[in-house]
């Protein structure tokens, strides 16, 4: 109550402060300042700012961008002498920004007796009215402006005369409730000429400012407007006027307008307004204004709402639904790649309509990816079947080779498994028993060097220390120690460990120590015939074994398993036939060659 208490005050305030300009008056002002409308007539005309409806035409056109109905309205008023003031005006919201309206205001008298040289000469008329085209449209959130295009029409005992007119309004929400309005009427003043005589229209300003629906109760609003207005050539002039409204229903009204008061009331059922003023004039009879308007068509709100609902698709039928469900599925599990789920929603989604080409492009895309897919599976199936074998040969060899005692072998092949499959459990326990063997023999044949060191027996010592290094090739123990073992040795005991090497196989290391004989006595037969007898059996079938033991041939074995694992097959040949160019005959690597070459071209068939 005490916000609303301010603004009253504010508005009262302003009125009685200007009320002191009312002193004397001269000039002349438009028969239209009567006003429009019983609505604002009962308020005193101060309705610049408040211009929300019909009479905005009138009273400021920018009004015209916050209507929110079409809405025609009419006034008759009875004047002096049995003249009839008469105002008709419709407008038309253009969405919610936007506003026409068209108008016509009409002051006339019938009948007036003509007399000459005190006798009756018949009867004539006097009419002024002017048509209004108005336009008013907002400006962002809190501004509007508008304006009225005005033809002026005097007629008078069959002289005829008419004039254009122009008007321009500004309102300015300040606050939810506080809005400020200005017109300038005649800025472009019409100029009306009957016979020798014209007569311009004078330029009025008005400025008004008002407080609106004022909640006093939770039916009761109050609403409070003044307007400063002046008139070229006059005084100014001040409207003011307040209305309380009951239930949006029913309106007292109460105004100063000018230099008189006015009451007023107002009756709205549903569309239909009926309005009253009554205006109390100093030496004349009182004044009675009565208006009629109604509402016509949709609110913008509801036309806005229902374009939004005319834009939505329309509601789909059971059908439409149930064929809508079918598709998402469908989609959903194609999504997923559950191409049998997809299938089957796409097929029952078919048989709603039969003819759709999406759906039949999709179910033929999925049969596609499926004939993909098992191609595919085909061939992950074929390669891990291959992939197994060459897993389960390499597990094989690896096995044989412990068997035979070929430690660091038979653990690079566990590599070359490692390598595929990490985790593989069989790989593991034998690599596990492979290390345990390694270490069990490498302890048993330090014993056996040491005890035949201290009996004397050089080359049995020497032969431990070797089986030593054959499995750990770095042991530094075992090398230091078959040193001093070779340098205490004989030459009778050199070549007596070399002959024991040939006979056991061990060709490259008997070889060494034949060498190491020559280059102390290079004469020596028995060196040299053992190294002839070497190179022959070197020229035979060799072995897995041989390749085994020669250190450089085997890597060059191991990189061509490699090679024919990852399926480049072109490089397997080319490591393996190095390894043949020292060892021809091994059945082996001829075996892994043949197999790369028809991997190869298999390959290339496919392609």
């Amino acid at each position: 109550m005490m916000r609303v208490s301010k603004y009253i005050a504010l508005v009262l305030l302003l009125s009685v402060c200007i009320s002191t300009a009312q002193a004397g008056d001269a000039g002349r002002e438009t028969p239209f300042a009567i006003g429009a409308g019983a609505r604002p007539l009962g308020m005193g005309g101060g309705f610049v700012s408040m211009a929300d409806d019909a009479t905005s035409l009138y009273y400021n056109p920018s009004g015209l961008s916050s209507l929110e109905f079409q809405e025609f309205a009419a006034m008759h008023t009875v004047l002096l002498e049995g003249s009839i003031y008469d105002v008709v005006s419709w407008v038309y919201p253009i969405g919610d920004h936007h506003g026409l309206g068209i108008g016509i205001m009409r002051l006339g008298t019938e009948d007036i007796t003509r007399r000459v040289d005190y006798l009756d000469r018949g009867a004539f008329h006097y009419a002024y009215s002017q048509s209004l085209l108005s336009y008013g449209r907002s400006l962002g959130n809190r501004f509007a402006i508008g304006t009225s295009l005005k033809i002026l029409r005097q007629s008078l005992a069959g002289h005829t005369d008419f004039g254009i007119g122009l008007d321009l309004g500004l309102t300015a929400k300040i606050h939810r409730h506080l809005a400020l309005g200005v017109m300038a009427r005649d800025i472009r003043a019409p100029e009306l000429q009957l016979q020798a005589t014209s007569e311009r229209t004078p330029v009025s300003v008005v400025g008004g400012l008002s407080l609106s629906d004022l909640a006093v109760s939770e039916y009761v609003q109050l609403t409070a407007a003044v307007d400063l207005e002046k008139t070229e050539d006059r005084d100014l002039k001040v409207r003011a006027g307040a209305e309380i409204d009951f239930h949006r229903s029913f309106a007292l009204r109460l105004g100063y307008d000018r230099d008189n008061v006015s009451f007023g009331a107002g009756l709205k059922y549903r569309r239909l307004k009926v309005d009253y003023a009554y205006k109390l004039v100093d030496y004349v009879s009182d004044i009675h204004h009565f208006s009629l308007s109604f509402l016509i068509g949709n609110s913008v709100s509801e036309q806005i709402r229902l374009k939004e609902i005319a834009a939505l698709p329309p509601e789909p039928t059971e059908e439409e639904k149930q064929f809508a469900a079918l598709m998402e599925q469908g989609n959903l599990y194609l999504h997923r790649f559950h191409l049998d789920s997809a299938t089957y929603f796409f097929s029952e989604a078919l048989k709603y309509q039969p003819d759709n080409r999406e759906i039949i492009g999709s179910i033929a895309a999925i049969e596609e990816a499926r004939r993909k897919q098992r191609e595919q599976e085909t061939l992950l199936f074929e390669a891990q079947e291959e992939l197994n074998q060459t897993l389960g040969g390499f597990l094989t060899q690896a096995g044989q080779l412990y068997a035979q005692r070929h430690y660091r072998a038979s653990l690079d092949l566990l590599e070359l498994i490692f390598d595929i499959d990490p985790d593989n459990y069989r790989a593991q326990q034998l690599q596990r028993q492979i290390r345990q063997s390694m270490s069990d023999e490498i302890a048993a044949n330090f014993e056996t060097a040491r005890q035949a060191w201290e009996a004397g027996r050089l080359v049995e010592a020497i032969e431990a220390y070797n089986r030593i290094l054959d499995v750990d090739p770095d042991n530094e123990g075992a090398s230091q120690s078959k040193q001093q073992v070779l340098a205490t040795m004989g030459l009778p005991e050199k070549i007596r460990l070399g002959i024991e090497m040939f006979e056991k196989g061990r060709y490259e290391a008997a070889k060494t120590q034949f060498r190491a004989i020559l280059d102390v006595n290079p004469n020596e037969a028995t060196a040299l015939d053992y190294l002839n007898r070497i190179q022959e059996a070197q020229t035979r079938t060799a072995t897995l074994e041989d390749l085994q033991n020669d250190a450089e041939i085997w890597s060059l074995y191991l990189d061509g398993l490699r090679f024919m694992r990852n399926k480049e097959y072109q490089q397997a040949i080319e490591a393996w036939q190095k390894v043949l160019a020292k060892y021809p005959n091994n059945p082996n690597t001829l075996n892994n060659i043949e197999q790369a070459r028809l991997r190869m071209g298999a390959q290339d068939s496919d392609n």
